[in-house]
C-alpha cells in the first residue's frame, strides 16, 4: 500500500484501488512524511460495518495501534476500541 496526494488531500492506493482516510493524525502532504523520523502507518478500526482509516506516523505497527487506542480512549471516550490492523505504508 503507498500513501498519494489527490486533489482531496491524501490517499491510500492498494491493489484494489483508492482507500479514503478518515482520520489524519499526522502531516498534510507526502513531502512532509521524508522529514519525519517515524514512518506512516494506517490503522484500521472497526467501525459498525466497515473500516475507519486512520493516519499516523509511528515506530512500528505497535506503537501506531497503540497511539491510536490511546486516540480513541481521550479523545472519543471510547470504552473498548477494536482495531483491526496497523500496516506501513510506502510513499
Amino acid at each position: 500500500m503507498r500513501l498519494i496526494e489527490t486533489k482531496k488531500g491524501l490517499s491510500i492506493e492498494t491493489k484494489f484501488g483508492g482507500e479514503t482516510i478518515h482520520l489524519n493524525h499526522t502531516h498534510e502532504t507526502v513531502a512532509e512524511f521524508s522529514e519525519d523520523v517515524w514512518q506512516p502507518f494506517m490503522v484500521a478500526e472497526e467501525a459498525t460495518n466497515f473500516a475507519r482509516v486512520h493516519l499516523i506516523t509511528a515506530e512500528n505497527e505497535d506503537h501506531a495501534l497503540s497511539q491510536i487506542d490511546e486516540y480513541l480512549r481521550e479523545k472519543e471516550y471510547c470504552e473498548e476500541s477494536h482495531l483491526i490492523m496497523a500496516t506501513e505504508l510506502e510513499y
